[in-house]
């Protein structure tokens, strides 16, 4: 490169010197002079551009060789990721070889197991589980291990209703003299969202030309359990009950399980037997207001089942359409029940009482009041 460069310094200089050797004979002294000058710059100014090349050779030269130092080194580094990557592969390899070979035999284990478990269910005393058990509910842990209750409180929550009766018809005769009756009617047991439960609107005068739904609000089960009791259970022996309007009634409690012949669809029930700490004058108990309580295993879940009565003693208001309205007279002195929406009758609304109507679904031609007395209740304690 440097010879190069001097070559063409040479050539550059020998051209300008013919062109200028044929005008040096014209010029006189004074002018031979400035133009030795001009070539004396010119030759400096070509030296400052060859000094100023040398260092950008050397410059260039330098950073080739540091070019050539990291190339080195990125293939040092490049060989040593491809042997990592080869060593990665073959280990993903080997995994996933020694997977499949756990995953076999962890499915002959599974085969045995349920062959196994096919075995046990064939027995006549097999027990039949489900994973959707809930065992931390208090009354599903309750009906297996009745524990002490050293001071607990508990909220009644509704949580499914058992609608209609069980009902077939055995007076179908038939040419064989086979009497083969149909099934008429079977229960449901629905969510307490399947049902609306309508509120009373209070202090509302009874007018002409008015019916039921007038006098009545659409609530949920919300609202219903909140005209439920509360009950506390202290030193595993008082059973208090305490009602909204600050009454409460104590009760002597035990707990038992029914005996086999006693069973609900051969299973267990478990009771609860609330003595009334209440005596008569004579100095005897009074046995009237005692109370028993049964709770039932519905698939996987317990729970206290109560009827319309069992409700009522509860002091809760759950009453039939056909009964009426709870109303004050025109002097507010007496309570009654009414359905005769007549302005003459001058009846205020108490705001007392819930109604019951089915929601409507597809299979229903229309929603429509329900007598209360036709559903079982199942609670769950909270």
């Amino acid at each position: 490169m440097k010879q190069k460069i001097i070559i063409l310094l040479t050539i550059y200089l020998l051209f300008n010197s013919a062109l200028s050797a044929q005008n040096i004979e014209k010029m006189n002294k004074s002018e031979l002079r400035e133009h030795i000058v001009n070539l004396t710059t010119k030759i400096d100014s070509l030296k400052n551009v060859n000094i100023n090349l040398q260092e950008s050779i050397s410059n260039l030269s330098t950073n080739s060789s540091l070019l050539e130092q990291k190339n080195k080194t990125n293939e040092v580094e490049i060989s040593r990721i491809n042997e990592l990557i080869l060593k990665n592969e073959n280990e993903r390899k080997r995994i996933i070889s020694e997977n499949e070979i756990t995953i076999s035999k962890l499915n002959e284990t599974i085969l045995t197991l349920n062959d196994s478990i096919s075995s046990v269910q064939s027995a006549s005393n097999v027990v039949s589980t489900s994973s959707t058990f809930n065992s931390n509910d208090f009354l599903n842990k309750y009906y297996f291990d009745q524990i002490p209750l050293p001071n607990n409180s508990f909220s009644l929550v509704l949580s499914k209703l058992v609608y209609g009766d069980k009902r077939s018809n055995n007076n179908y005769s038939y040419n064989d003299d086979n009497y083969q009756g149909a099934v008429e009617t079977l229960p449901e047991i629905l969510e307490a969202n399947a049902f609306t439960y309508w509120g009373v609107k209070p202090n509302v005068m009874i007018t002409d030309g008015t019916n039921f739904n007038n006098y009545v609000i659409s609530k949920n089960s919300d609202y219903f359990n909140s005209k439920l009791p509360k009950i506390e259970v202290l030193k595993n022996k008082l059973f208090t009950i305490k009602y909204n309007d600050g009454s409460e009634e104590s009760f002597l409690f035990n707990v038992k399980q029914t005996k086999s012949e006693d069973s609900n669809n051969q299973r267990k029930i478990l009771q609860i037997e609330l003595a009334n700490e209440e005596v008569k004058a004579d100095g005897s108990n009074n046995t009237a207001k005692d109370i028993v309580w049964r709770f039932f295993a519905i698939e996987n879940e317990c729970y206290l089942a109560l009827t319309l009565g069992q409700l009522n003693r509860l002091n809760l208001k759950l009453i039939s359409v056909d009964k009426g309205l709870e109303a004050y007279s025109q002097n507010r002195q007496e309570i009654e029940f009414t359905n005769y929406f007549k302005s003459n009758y001058k009846n205020i609304t108490t705001g007392e009482g819930i109604y019951l109507s089915r929601n409507k679904d597809l299979f229903m031609e229309s929603s429509k009041y329900i007598n209360p007395q036709e559903i079982i209740y199942l609670f769950k304690l909270k």
